[in-house]
C-alpha cells in the first residue's frame, strides 16, 4: 500500500476534519525515568520500546477503537518513526505491535494505512529515548508502515548537544496540522508524543480554535482526544517560521493510488 507512488488521485479536501490523536503508551524510558530514577541521558534507552504494561494499554485501546467503529471511519493513520509510537499504531490499528507479536494482537481485515512522519516525532535532541533507529533496521520490523516520506535513513534530526525549545515545536506542531488539513482525508489518527501533542493543541489554542481546558493539559500514555477543525479554524491564524532543526516536510498533501 503505496502513499507517494507515481500515480497520483487527487481529491479535495474536506471542509472539516476529525482528528484522532494518540499519545504512545507507556514506554520502557517513562518506568525508568518516572519510577527508577534513571537519567535521561541514558544512552540505553536509545530509542525507546513498549514496556508490558504499555502493551496492555495498546491492546486496550484497541478493543475501546473497534466497539466505538472508529475502524470503519479513520482513512489515514500518521504516526511519529520512534519505536514506542509505531508500536502503538501498529498494535491499535493493525492489531499487532510489530512482526513479532502478531499473536498479542489478532490482524484485523479493515485496517487504515499508516505513514511515518519525522514533522510530528517528539521533541528533538539531547534525551536518547526521543533519538530514532535507522529507518533501514525500523522497516523490517514494521512492514506495513509506509516510510517513504522520510528521507534520511539514520536520525540527521537529533542533535546530541541540544533540547529543541518549546516554541520551535509548537510551529512545528502548526505546520503539521497544516498538512493534515491539506489532506483529502476527512477521518485521520495521529500517533505521537505528550510535548509534541500538548504544545501543538496549546498552539492552536492560541491562534484562536476554541478547546477545552481538559484538552490543553499532558496526554496520559495511550490516551485519545477527539477534536474537530473547521475552515474557519485554519484561517484563523497565521503558521510562525520554523526556525527549529529543518525538519522533513511531507513533500506531498496529495493521495497517490493505493494498491
Amino acid at each position: 500500500m503505496d502513499l507517494c507512488g507515481a500515480q497520483t488521485l487527487r481529491l479535495s479536501s474536506p471542509s472539516f476534519k476529525i482528528l484522532y490523536l494518540v499519545r504512545h503508551a507507556q514506554g520502557i524510558h517513562n518506568v525508568e525515568l518516572e519510577e527508577n530514577g534513571e537519567s535521561p541521558l541514558s544512552p540505553k534507552l536509545f530509542d525507546a520500546q513498549l514496556s508490558p504494561k504499555g502493551l496492555q494499554q495498546v491492546s486496550q485501546r484497541r478493543k475501546k477503537i473497534i466497539e466505538d467503529g472508529l475502524l470503519n471511519t479513520i482513512e489515514l493513520v500518521v504516526t511519529s518513526p520512534l519505536r514506542r509510537t509505531m508500536q502503538t499504531s501498529t498494535g491499535i490499528f493493525r492489531g499487532q505491535e510489530d512482526l513479532n507479536q502478531s499473536e498479542v494482537f489478532p490482524i484485523a481485515n479493515n485496517s487504515p494505512p499508516i505513514v511515518a512522519l519525522e514533522i510530528c516525532r517528539e521533541r528533538m535532541g539531547l534525551y536518547p529515548c526521543d533519538r530514532r533507529e535507522s529507518i533501514n533496521t525500523h522497516r523490517s520490523c514494521f512492514s506495513e508502515i509506509d516510510f517513504t516520506m522520510i528521507e534520511s535513513d539514520e536520525d540527521a534530526l537529533w542533535q546530541a548537544d541540544e533540547r529543541e525549545n518549546m516554541e520551535d515545536v509548537a510551529a512545528r506542531g502548526l505546520h503539521f496540522i497544516k498538512w493534515l488539513w491539506e489532506r483529502p482525508e476527512k477521518e485521520i489518527a495521529v500517533v505521537s508524543h505528550g510535548i509534541f501533542l500538548q504544545q501543538t493543541l496549546r498552539a492552536l489554542h492560541e491562534n484562536g480554535k476554541p478547546l477545552k481546558d481538559t484538552h490543553l493539559t499532558r496526554f496520559a500514555n495511550c490516551e485519545l482526544r477527539t477534536i474537530r477543525i473547521e475552515k474557519s479554524d485554519m484561517e484563523a491564524y497565521t503558521l510562525t517560521t520554523c526556525n527549529c532543526r529543518k525538519y522533513v516536510t511531507p513533500p506531498s498533501t496529495s493521495l497517490h493510488t493505493l494498491e
